[in-house]
Formats: structure tokens, C-alpha cells, sequence
């Protein structure tokens, strides 16, 4: 996957700009507040059609303005995203599309950020989040299943509150169910058993370290689904709300066969993260094809000049990076490189 253009209008800080990027290395420096995170949020949301900073689509919107517009050129196709008060308009090559669904996922990218660390500290479903994000973008399977699941189990939830509940309606959600997290289980699984098949090698690459990392998935429901569900159908009406499903999956990592929490260092837990997150791309790939956009917001900056030169080398020369800093002169004397300069204070 290429892009060949970012241009935003009225986006955070900007009024106008176009940026041109490269083909493979990018780096975009600019004095803090100068906007080099903006526009790697601008492909994420072009990417997953929201912010990874904010749920709040108007803050996008520059200041004053009425409205907001970011225009993605990737392998040919043009990408839009036009934000106002009233909400979002998604475009592909100026056809409107009106399921989110059928735009997520088109440009495919990955972002790499200082905050990530807060992943190994943060509650299951945001790690779950990562998963269902990154595995409904590449395969629409996944994505129909999760749709379907969430809104069935927002009908369940709702009635398992109700004084009376109708057993006849909550079978008939419990039978709907079954299927989707089967499709969510199976393909979570057929996720992890690929991180685990390179994320220790990664990791040796990467750290220079001799360690064996295992990403262990926690599933709530192992066995026969329905089975389950209708099982628990007495703790549900006694909690009122669905106390089984995919929704209470989790996942966490062993780094030498012990709780990577426990026994790592800060440096160790960022490289970690670092290597699961470059399996996933590998994972991307495997599955469609599709060599994700890099993107890496300010990380090398957060990493020793070891481990700095070490990722340095270990960026694929055939997929598209695009790299914040502060300073240029500090990072790349290795490979080759588009510098994109961005001058403080500036609105493009």
C-alpha cells in the first residue's frame, strides 16, 4: 500500500497542506506544536475512520471553522473524510459511502506511539479493542461477526434488565449469538497462534536480547457455544447482563515463561510491544497481502541509541514509514529518508 498524498483543510492546526510522501522512509520533524502528530492522526482516521487522541470528531476541526476535510491518495484511489457538527461524510474517489464498515480498512495502517505503553496497564477491553480493530479491517468476516455480536448483546444486556424477561427471546439471542462468537474465537485464536510463530524472533532482532515472548489468549468461552451461553443463563438474570462471551476475552504476554508485568523492564515492556505490533503487520500481510502503512509517532525518541539504530534497521524496505521527531540528524545515517520540514506556528 502507497500513499502519494496527505492534504488537509481546516484539520487541528492546519488551514492547508499537502504533503507528498515517499515510498518508503518519511520523516517529518518540526519543533514541538508544530502539528507532526496531526498529520499522522489524519491517516489513522483515513485508516479506521476515527482518532486514536479523541472520540470527539469536532475537536479535529480547526478552530473557528465550520468544518474539516482530509484527502488520502493511496495506490491510486482518492480517500475523503469531510467532519462538521452534524458528523462525518466518508468518500472513496467522490462516491459516498454510507456504511462505515465499507470503509474501514482501506488503507491499512499501523501506528506505533509513545502512549502504547499504557496498553499493558489498560482494562481488557481496550486491549480487546486493538484486536477487534486491526482484525476487522482485513477481514470483513470478522468485522460482520463483531457487528453482530455487539448488537445482540446490547439486546440481551437491555432485556436481562427488564423485571420480567422472556426465556422464548433470550434463547432466540443466545441461538443468533453462538455463530458470530464462534467466527470471533476462531479467528482471535488463528491470530495469536501467528504472533506467537515470530514475535520471539522479532523480539532478538529488535532488543538484541535472548528472550522467548508468548502472547497467551484468555477466552471466556472454550467448549460448546450455545451450550454455554444457555448454562449460564441463571447468573445472567442474576447480574443482569451477559456474563459470558467473547466480550470478557483478554490476552497478556510471558517474556521467559513469567508474566512480562512482572518480571521486565520499562525498555523491555516498550520492545515488547514494539515486536507484537510488527507481527501484526507481518499477520497483515500473510492474511491479504497488504503491507500496512508504518507509522511511528515520536517512538525513537523514547529508545536508546542501540535499540534506536537496531528498529532503524529492522524497517522493511518495502512498505511505506512515515516517522515524527524532533530531529532528523539524530536518526537516520543508515537508509534514506524524505525529510518533511514543518515550521512552528505555521497552518500549512
Amino acid at each position: 500500500m502507497l500513499i502519494t498524498s496527505i492534504r488537509l483543510n481546516n484539520y487541528r492546526n492546519y488551514s492547508n497542506i499537502l504533503i507528498n510522501p515517499d515510498s518508503n522512509i518519511n520523516i517529518i520533524t518540526g519543533p514541538n506544536g508544530s502539528g507532526k502528530t496531526n498529520i499522522l492522526e489524519s491517516v489513522v482516521v483515513s485508516s479506521n475512520t476515527r482518532s486514536f487522541r479523541t472520540n470527539d470528531d469536532t475537536s479535529l476541526i480547526k478552530h473557528n471553522e465550520d468544518y474539516a476535510r482530509i484527502e488520502v491518495t493511496a495506490d491510486g484511489t482518492v480517500y475523503k473524510i469531510v467532519l462538521n457538527k452534524n458528523g462525518k461524510s466518508l468518500f472513496v474517489n467522490d462516491e459516498i459511502i454510507t456504511r462505515t464498515s465499507n470503509f474501514i480498512g482501506r488503507i491499512n495502517a499501523i501506528l506505533f506511539k509513545p502512549s502504547d505503553l499504557e496498553f499493558f496497564n489498560s482494562s481488557p477491553r481496550e486491549r480487546r479493542k486493538l484486536i477487534d480493530l486491526e482484525l476487522g479491517k482485513i477481514n470483513k468476516n470478522y468485522l460482520n461477526a463483531l457487528l453482530k455480536f455487539n448488537r445482540l448483546l446490547k439486546d440481551k444486556n437491555r432485556l436481562l434488565k427488564e423485571n420480567t424477561v422472556d426465556d422464548v427471546y433470550l434463547n432466540l439471542i443466545n441461538e443468533q449469538m453462538a455463530p458470530a462468537i464462534s467466527i470471533l474465537i476462531q479467528e482471535r485464536e488463528k491470530f495469536f497462534s501467528f504472533v506467537n510463530s515470530c514475535i520471539s524472533e522479532i523480539y532478538r532482532t529488535v532488543s538484541n536480547q535472548n528472550i522467548e515472548i508468548k502472547a497467551v489468549y484468555r477466552k471466556n468461552i472454550d467448549g460448546d457455544i450455545l451450550n454455554i451461553l444457555n448454562m449460564n443463563k441463571e447468573k445472567d438474570l442474576n447480574y443482569h447482563y451477559a456474563v459470558m462471551g467473547p466480550h470478557h476475552d483478554d490476552y497478556y504476554f510471558l517474556f521467559n515463561s513469567h508474566e512480562l508485568s512482572e518480571v521486565a523492564s520499562q525498555g523491555q515492556v516498550r520492545m515488547t510491544l514494539i515486536s507484537f505490533k510488527f507481527a501484526l503487520i507481518r499477520y497483515i500481510n500473510e492474511i491479504c497481502g497488504i503491507k500496512p502503512i508504518i507509522l511511528l509517532d515520536d517512538v525513537l525518541s523514547e529508545l536508546d541509541q542501540e535499540n534506536k539504530r537496531r528498529l532503524i534497521n529492522f524497517l522493511p524496505d518495502d512498505h511505506q514509514i512515515i516517522i515524527t521527531d524532533t530531529d532528523a540528524d539524530s536518526l537516520m545515517n543508515v537508509k534514506k529518508y524524505k525529510l518533511i520540514r514543518l515550521q512552528g506556528g505555521l497552518n500549512g
